[in-house]
């Protein structure tokens, strides 16, 4: 026995650290082994039920068998590195590995260094909310870090296996994933990354963000898998927030959008009837007292129908659903269309609008005909506005080599000052100087203007040093084409009188209808909804249908859409498609898509323009002078 006592002081005393371990048991370990794992005392170590949660993961050398490298805990979650030498020895009839921590002794200060060093690193890991795992598959042990611990819940006492930890924390939607995951990151030996729910013994949910590598054998068997998890709950919360605001957002856009367009589609309706009445009278109006009220009629209609207008760009542009089509058009034509659609304003304000084009501006460009001719108007609507008898200049040049072009605009007004120059673009601004006290609202034309220019890749801008007048400047970057587009468009001379199924719910729309018509030289029948459209096709032939959209019992779309299937029923019979313009007070470009998409052929806006409704119907009654002439032999 004392040769005993005399062994066991030895090993007692011993700067290696030694401890039996089997299974979850210390069986022995001498005071060296219960300081490097904290403890603070032999039998506090021995004690200690815990055991998996101090080991770590163990790499063996291939050269020597017992000996391996590898990391322990200490009871207070502190890591410390130790080069160990295993035997598996019969301690007191029971099978034990006998492990000794091969590390040489260290000096006070080295000692002092590696405790700073771990506790560096334990406390970056806290603070990152990072924790650190490690599988080794070969010695069939895992170590989880506190911090990791912490993420997942886990008590200090866990008897379970790694996998089986794992498997019972995801949450069971986000199993099937993360195994697919894992299954990619061994096949392809690469590293794991996945971000999946976890539910903590308490019933919480967490999200976490896993990541990790794997080593594998020349058979490619994982031998050891290890890597760092990390608590991503407050940045999905986050997330999560910021999707439901962006939805929150998208339907108060979404939301104004259909106010807007609903808008636009009531004040459309009137506004039709208030436009093309006085058109109809002034003809026939025989004192000059009257002709100037209903002038002055038709000029409210067309303010008020260019403020519906701009107020429905505005709000495409916001949107993102304004669409800009690249066609090749005559620029200086385009110029002078918009010149003279403001001659009933200039009229009014007794202002001489002067056009001067560049030679070289003489040509076609390729660009957006429609939403360049509306930024002028928008432009020259501002201008107008501001401006007094006297003289307005429009000047179009061309870039070098006929590459951009630029529209300098000269209204009547004084020049602007820097103060109108940042404050003009904000609709609705309200505009005050010092030669002008008065406070003046700015509207909306031309912050439309500079949002349609730069929808079309150029700019608007206003001139404020070096100009005698106000001075507006529109910039695009147009190509010039080679094809001749501004040759004006020959009369068609063999035409005959369509008649003309107009299906219009509204009364007021059906009289101005009526007598524009007679006034092109068509005849027309009148149904009021989809219903009565289809009942009048099938007693009689018309040349072409106008389509009022919404409508009650049945719409535009639904009528077209029931012709266009019995057409289809008598193809047998060589019966033509009718063409079939929709009628609308819709201007969105979604509604003309739609009305495409429906089969109709061609597409009209409220307050109609006779010109364009003379341009819709022009082919159709040449194609039907034809045919006469064609069956006439």
């Amino acid at each position: 026995m004392d040769h005993l006592r005399t062994f066991d002081d030895i090993l007692g005393n011993l700067p290696q650290g030694i401890f039996v371990r089997c299974h979850e048991e210390i069986l022995y370990a001498n005071k060296a082994a219960a300081v490097a794992f904290g403890f603070a005392s032999v039998r506090n170590l021995t004690d200690h039920r815990n055991i998996t949660g101090l080991m770590g993961t163990y790499v063996q050398p291939q050269k020597d068998p017992e000996r391996r490298f590898t990391y322990f805990s200490t009871v207070s979650g502190d890591l410390f590195f130790a080069d160990v030498t295993e035997r598996m020895i019969d301690f007191r009839g029971q099978r034990a590995v006998q492990i000794t921590l091969n590390a040489a002794p260290q000096s006070a200060d080295d000692l002092t260094d590696t405790r700073t060093l771990v506790e560096r690193y334990a406390l970056a890991l806290r603070h990152a909310k990072l924790g650190v795992w490690d599988h080794d598959r070969v010695a069939n042990s895992h170590y989880f870090s506190p911090s990791c611990r912490d993420i997942l819940g886990l008590p200090q006492a866990d008897s379970r296996t790694f996998q089986s930890v794992f498997e019972d924390l995801i949450y069971p939607e986000d199993r099937q994933s993360v195994r697919a995951a894992c299954a990619q990151a061994f096949g392809e030996r690469i590293p794991y990354t996945a971000q999946f729910r976890v539910m903590r013994p308490t019933g919480e949910i967490r999200w976490v963000s896993v990541s990790g590598t794997s080593i594998h054998d020349s058979d490619g068997l994982v031998l050891r898998f290890a890597g760092t998890i990390m608590d991503i709950s407050e940045q999905k919360q986050k997330e999560r927030e910021l999707i439901e605001a962006r939805k929150t957002a998208q339907a108060g856009l979404e939301a104004k959008n259909r106010f807007v367009s609903g808008l636009s589609h009531e004040f459309r309706t009137p506004i039709h009837a208030l436009m093309a009445l006085p058109r109809l009278l002034k003809e026939q109006a025989n004192r000059p007292e009257l002709a100037d009220l209903v002038e002055a009629s038709e000029l409210a209609g067309e303010q008020l129908l260019s403020l519906v207008d701009s107020a429905l760009d505005l709000s495409g542009i916001e949107s993102g659903t304004m669409d800009v089509r690249t066609n090749a058009f005559p620029l200086a034509k385009a110029c002078m269309t918009a010149c003279e659609a403001m001659n009933s304003r200039t009229t009014a304000r007794r202002i001489d609008l002067q056009l001067d084009i560049d030679p070289a501006a003489r040509a076609n460009f390729l660009g957006d005909e429609k939403l360049f001719l509306r930024t002028l108007q928008a432009m020259l609507r501002h201008a107008i506005e501001r401006s007094g008898p006297g003289t307005m200049k429009m000047r179009l040049s061309a870039g070098e080599n006929g590459h951009g072009a630029l529209v300098v605009l000269q209204d009547v007004g004084a020049p602007y000052s820097s103060l109108e120059a940042r404050s003009l673009f904000e609709p609705f601004s309200s505009i005050q100087t010092p030669d002008n006290p008065i406070t003046q609202s700015n509207g909306i034309d031309l912050p439309l203007a500079r949002k349609l220019a730069r929808a079309m890749g150029g700019d608007v801008t206003i001139a404020t040093r070096g100009a005698r007048h106000g001075s507006i400047q529109f910039y695009l970057p147009l190509e010039r084409v080679a094809s001749n587009l501004d040759e004006p468009i020959g009369s068609v001379d063999h035409t005959r009188a369509l008649c003309i199924l107009v299906v219009e719910d509204n009364q007021i729309n059906q009289k101005i209808i009526a007598v524009i018509l007679e006034q092109l030289g068509h005849s027309c029948v009148i149904v009021a909804d989809g219903f009565m459209c289809l009942e009048t096709i099938q007693k009689a032939r018309f040349d072409a249908i106008l389509m009022d959209l919404h409508m009650p019992n049945m719409d535009g779309y639904q009528a077209t859409r029931q012709i266009r299937a019995l057409e289809a029923d008598l193809q047998a019979l060589d019966f033509p498609a009718m063409p079939i313009i929709a009628l609308t007070a819709d201007a969105r470009p979604e509604t003309r898509e739609a009305a495409f998409a429906a089969g109709m052929t061609g597409f009209l806006n409220k307050p109609i323009s006779i010109p364009e409704l003379y341009e819709a119907l022009a082919p159709i009654a040449a194609a039907a002078a034809e045919e006469t002439k064609a069956q006439n032999g």
